[in-house]
C-alpha cells in the first residue's frame, strides 16, 4: 500500500522518510523530456491541422501546458488508454472569443511561453495557486518587450509578478530589445510568437543570454515545425520573418536529462560497487545531455555511453570538480548533492539564475544541506561544496521549499545519511517527476511515508 501511495502523492505537506542506501540497482523508465514536451505540444497547438505527439511527459507542468493550449483554441485528446499518444488539433494562431483566465499552477516555463502567445488574444489573465513560489517569480523584461510590440498589461508589483492580465491592443512585430540575463524563457516566448506577427520579429538580446541550450531547443522545434529564422552564432540577434504558419507533424519525445541526472547522482553516490542503473531514451548529441555527462565524468563517475543508453555504476570515490553550470542549470541541485560525498572541493559557478526558480535554489538548497550536515557555501553566482566521502549523520527533517529539484537533491543526500532524513512537501515532486520516490523504492532505496 505504501508503495502505491508513493506513486501518486496527493495532499499537502506530504512527508517521506529516506534511510541510508548503500546499493541501488535497476533499469528505471525515465520520464520524457519536459523541455521538448512543452515545445512540441505548443508547436502542435499552433499548427493548422492534426499533429501526433508520442510519449509526452506527464506531470503538473504538462497539465498546465495542456490547459494553456486549450485556452489558445487547440483541441487535445489521448489516442490510447495508456496516455502515451496525444492528438493535437491545432488552430493556426491563438484565438478565443471571450476573455480567458488561465491557472498555470507552478509552471514557470509554461507561464513565460504562454505570455508571449497570450498577447495575441483579446484578453487573458494568468493566475497561480502557488503564490509563494511562481507567484513571486519576475516577468518584467518579457512584459516590457511585449509592451513595445503593442500589448498592454497589468501585473503585480514592479517585477511583473502574477496575476498578469494581457490585452492584445495594437499588437505588431518589428524590433525588440530584451535582457537575457535573468531567463532564457523570455526569448523562447518571443520566438514562438514571432512567426505569427505580420511583420515578424527582430530580437536583440542585451546583457548576455543565460541557459542558451533552452533557446537552441526552441529553435530546433521551430525548425521541425517548418518555421524559418536566422540567428547570430552567439544568439544575441535573432530574426524571424512574419506571416509564417506552423506545420502539423508527428513528434517523438526523448528521455529527460534532468530526471536522469537525479538517478545518476543517486547511483554514483551509492557506496556498494554492485550499484548499477541502466538508463534508456537519452538522446545523443543533446547539448544539455553532453554537458551533464561530461560533468559526471569529471567527477570520476563510471559511465558507459552507447547511443541512447547510459549505464551508471556506483561504489567509487568521487573527486571534487569545477563546473560551469549555465548549460545544465536544472541539473545543478542533484550535482551538488553528489558532490557532498566527493573527495575535496567542488565549485558550481555561473548559476545566478537559480535564485529565480521555484525556490532560491542556491540559498534554500544550501540552508537545507547545512541542516543535514553537509559543508556547503552559497554565493551570488556559485555553490562551493566540501565533500564528506564517509557520509554524514543526518537524522533531521528538511524542507523541499515547494521545489521538485530540491526534493530530488535532498533525497539523494538522504541515501548517504547514517540516520536517514525526513523530507516535507514531497507532493511537489509531481511538477516534473511524479514517480521519483516510487522509483527510488523500486531501485532498492528504503523510502516510506513518514
Amino acid at each position: 500500500m505504501v508503495h502505491e501511495e508513493l506513486r501518486s502523492l496527493v495532499g499537502t505537506d506530504v512527508r517521506i522518510a529516506i534511510e541510508e542506501a548503500p546499493r541501488i540497482q535497476g533499469k528505471p523508465e525515465l520520464p520524457s523530456s519536459k523541455y521538448f514536451t512543452l515545445r512540441y505540444v505548443l508547436a502542435a497547438a499552433l499548427a493548422k491541422g492534426t499533429s501526433m505527439v508520442y510519449y509526452p511527459a506527464q506531470s503538473d507542468d504538462s497539465e498546465a501546458l495542456f490547459r494553456g493550449c486549450r485556452a489558445l483554441g487547440a483541441q487535445l485528446d489521448w489516442v490510447d488508454a495508456e496516455e502515451t499518444i496525444l492528438r493535437v488539433q491545432g488552430v493556426g494562431y491563438p484565438q478565443a472569443a471571450d476573455a480567458v483566465t488561465l491557472n498555470v499552477g507552478n509552471a514557470g516555463a509554461v507561464l513565460r511561453l504562454l505570455l508571449g502567445l497570450g498577447a495575441y488574444l483579446p484578453e487573458i489573465t494568468f493566475i497561480t495557486d502557488h503564490p509563494q513560489s511562481l507567484g513571486k517569480r519576475p516577468n518584467r523584461e518579457l512584459l516590457e518587450a511585449l509592451s513595445t510590440l503593442g500589448a498592454t498589461y497589468q501585473a503585480e508589483g514592479a517585477e511583473g509578478c502574477l496575476p498578469i492580465t494581457l490585452r492584445r491592443s495594437a499588437l505588431h512585430g518589428g524590433k525588440v530589445r530584451i535582457s537575457g540575463a535573468r531567463s532564457s524563457q523570455y526569448i523562447s516566448a518571443l520566438l514562438f510568437l514571432a512567426p505569427l506577427l505580420p511583420e515578424g520579429l527582430e530580437i536583440e538580446i542585451i546583457d548576455g543570454l543565460k541557459s542558451q541550450p533552452f533557446v537552441r531547443s526552441t529553435l530546433q522545434v521551430l525548425h521541425e515545425a517548418s518555421i524559418q529564422f536566422e540567428h547570430s552564432a552567439d544568439l544575441s540577434h535573432l530574426s524571424v520573418p512574419g506571416k509564417q504558419q506552423y506545420q502539423a507533424r508527428e513528434y517523438i519525445l526523448p528521455g529527460d536529462y534532468p530526471s536522469a541526472a537525479a538517478l545518476i547522482s543517486a547511483c554514483i553516490s551509492a557506496t556498494d560497487p554492485a550499484s548499477e542503473l541502466v538508463l534508456n531514451r537519452l538522446k545523443p548529441g543533446d547539448e544539455i545531455g553532453d554537458a551533464l555527462l561530461a560533468a559526471y565524468q569529471a567527477m570520476g563517475a563510471q559511465l558507459d555511453i552507447a547511443s541512447e543508453q547510459v549505464t551508471v555504476r556506483g561504489g567509487t570515490t568521487l573527486q571534487g570538480v569545477r563546473v560551469d553550470g549555465d548549460r545544465i542549470i536544472d541539473c545543478i541541485p542533484v550535482l551538488v548533492a553528489a558532490a557532498c560525498f566527493a573527495q575535496g572541493e567542488s565549485v558550481f559557478y555561473n548559476i545566478e539564475t537559480l535564485h529565480y526558480k521555484e525556490s532560491d535554489r542556491i540559498d534554500d538548497l544550501c540552508a537545507e544541506l547545512r541542516r543535514v550536515g553537509c559543508d556547503v557555501t552559497p554565493q551570488r553566482d556559485a555553490i562551493i561544496v566540501r565533500g564528506s566521502p564517509q557520509g554524514i549523520e543526518g537524522g533531521v527533517t528538511v524542507d523541499g521549499h515547494n521545489d521538485h529539484r530540491l526534493l530530488m537533491a535532498l533525497a539523494i543526500v538522504g541515501m548517504r545519511c547514517h540516520q536517514g532524513l525526513a523530507l516535507t512537501g514531497c507532493e511537489h515532486i509531481s511538477k516534473s517527476y511524479p514517480q521519483f520516490f516510487a522509483q527510488l523504492k523500486e531501485l532498492g532505496v528504503p523510502v516510506r511515508l513518514a
